[in-house]
């Protein structure tokens, strides 16, 4: 206050004001009131934008469904170490505390914003002593003083613009929107443990074949080499049975570095270190492949933590509009002070004295090189880029569970067909099995048939797998799951914040 010239003041002292003052400040007032009720009416036309994408009534890979999605979505796949890796992710996981303390700073950046609504008050104190000794020269003494102090300052910028509620508006919408971030790195966490287990899982399921596989292929290549022996076989085939066999053996590597990767970032997920990933021993039982309830496209944007965030990441561009407009207008500055103040000479005291001052100012932007105007051009930008990634992100929403869906049914369709193929080599194997016993064929002939069963073993645990990870991939595409794991407090719903109008 003390750097700029007050537009109106009232000075007490004593508990005694001059009438002209007090004269001014009751005009001012009065021109204040209608310059507020002009400025929260110029203020109601800055436009506030919303997304304007025509949401389907249905998903295009399905028929329409009534049902939603089922929140503890991990626990359809019957599986009782994913869940708990689950729920151990969800108290331990680095990036879920990560993201839970910007959203403390969020919401303390949200209780500043709104402190400027309301009027500061700070007390003051003060105490010197002064002592001069004596001048032997002049043989004078100087006196000593000692003075003391303390008062009361409240100062306060009246919000006519409504500047100061939509900074505030603008603050609420961000931590609301990091709110939504939490949410969002939980089903990105829980999405990502159930994608590696079941990579483990899969991984684990093709080296069991893969080794009984190799099995095979050395019986095979040992028969083979037997038989060229005795002339019964060529060098080419001894060599195309140690082809096979070389080649069974080739794939076991790959799969059991990608079973050790997928602990390892398992373990990490859950809060722990790579070194004990080893403890992470999956179930070797087939895990139920559920079918989910994808709801329908209105309700996927309510649950939807992205897009929920980019919903109130547009509250706030919208209300830093507003705030950047109201920049244009005047501005009321309040501010008072009260206080008492002691002087002391040479041991004398000289009383105290009382002191109020209260003073206003209101300013104007007339000339600055066109800052005003370069606020406003950039919240307008702002408020543009947030409308447009909103709708950007509505319709990534929608294309990712349509691309899920489709996957999933495809790859559904895909793993019937393998399981038939399975069947069917089973069947054949029991046939050979049932001419070799019989002395209708030899060996060779049935480990052959034991070769092709687990070729279309390997292709049907392949496709199991991949329809795991497409279930994930449809859950997350979903967005449910987080809301098992919200706080007990209540939290703020989607489109509660709302900018100044």
């Amino acid at each position: 206050m003390s750097r700029l010239h007050p537009f109106l003041s009232l000075t007490r002292h004593g508990g005694q004001a001059t009438h002209r003052s007090a004269d001014c400040l009751a005009g001012s007032a009065l021109a204040a009131l209608a310059v507020s009720i002009t400025l929260a009416l110029a203020g109601c036309s800055t436009p506030v934008v919303k997304p304007s994408i025509d949401l389907p009534t249905k998903f295009a890979a399905t028929a329409a469904s009534e049902i939603e999605p089922e929140a503890r979505w991990w626990e359809a796949f019957n599986d009782p170490l994913l869940t708990d890796l689950v729920h151990r992710a969800m108290r331990e996981n680095r990036d879920i505390k990560i993201a839970s303390e910007r959203l403390c700073a969020a919401r303390a950046g949200e209780t500043i914003s709104r402190s400027w609504l309301f009027p500061s008050v700070s007390g003051s104190a003060s105490a010197a002593d002064h002592s001069s000794g004596y001048d032997a020269a002049t043989k004078a003494g100087y006196p000593d003083a000692k003075s003391s102090g303390a008062g009361l300052d409240v100062s306060w910028e009246l919000d006519l613009s409504g500047r100061l509620r939509a900074g505030a508006s603008a603050t609420q919408a961000q931590a609301l929107a990091a709110e939504y971030g939490v949410r969002g790195v939980r089903l990105l966490v829980m999405s990502d443990v159930a994608s590696h287990y079941f990579t483990l899982v899969g991984a684990l399921r093709q080296i069991d074949t893969l080794r009984a596989m190799s099995a095979m292929q050395d019986e095979t290549l040992r028969l083979v080499t037997a038989r060229q022996r005795v002339g019964l076989a060529t060098v080419f085939d001894v060599e195309r049975a140690r082809a096979d066999a070389e080649s069974a053996r080739a794939q076991i590597p790959p799969l059991e570095t990608l079973a050790a990767v997928s602990r390892y970032r398992i373990a990490v997920l859950i809060g722990d270190q790579a070194f004990n990933a080893a403890a992470i021993v999956p179930s070797r039982d087939d895990i139920h492949v559920p079918q989910p309830q994808p709801g329908q496209p209105a309700t996927l944007l309510q649950r939807r933590p992205d897009v929920l965030e980019l919903m109130a990441q547009l509250d706030a561009a919208n209300a830093r509009r507003q705030q950047a407009a109201a920049e244009w207008f005047p501005r009321l500055f309040l501010g008072a002070s009260y206080g008492n103040q002691g002087l002391e000479l040479n041991g004398v005291g000289l009383g105290a004295a009382r002191y109020t001052n209260v003073a206003g100012l209101l300013t104007m932007p007339l000339f600055n090189a066109g800052r005003t105007r370069a606020i406003n051009e950039v919240a307008e930008s702002g408020q543009r880029e947030a409308l447009l990634r909103t709708e950007d992100g509505i319709a990534h929403a929608l294309e990712d569970v349509e691309t899920s869906l489709v996957s999933l049914s495809h790859e559904r369709s895909r793993s019937a067909l393998l399981q038939s193929a399975v069947v069917a080599a089973d069947s054949a194997l029991g046939r050979a099995q049932s001419l070799y016993e019989r002395g209708q064929i030899d060996l060779l002939p049935l480990l052959d048939a034991h070769r092709v069963r687990l070729t279309k073993r390997l292709d049907a645990n392949d496709s199991n797998t991949r329809l795991l990870l497409d279930s994930v991939q449809l859950y997350k595409a979903l967005g449910g799951g987080w809301q098992v794991f919200e706080p007990t407090s209540v939290t703020v719903t989607a489109g509660a914040v709302r900018p100044l109008s």
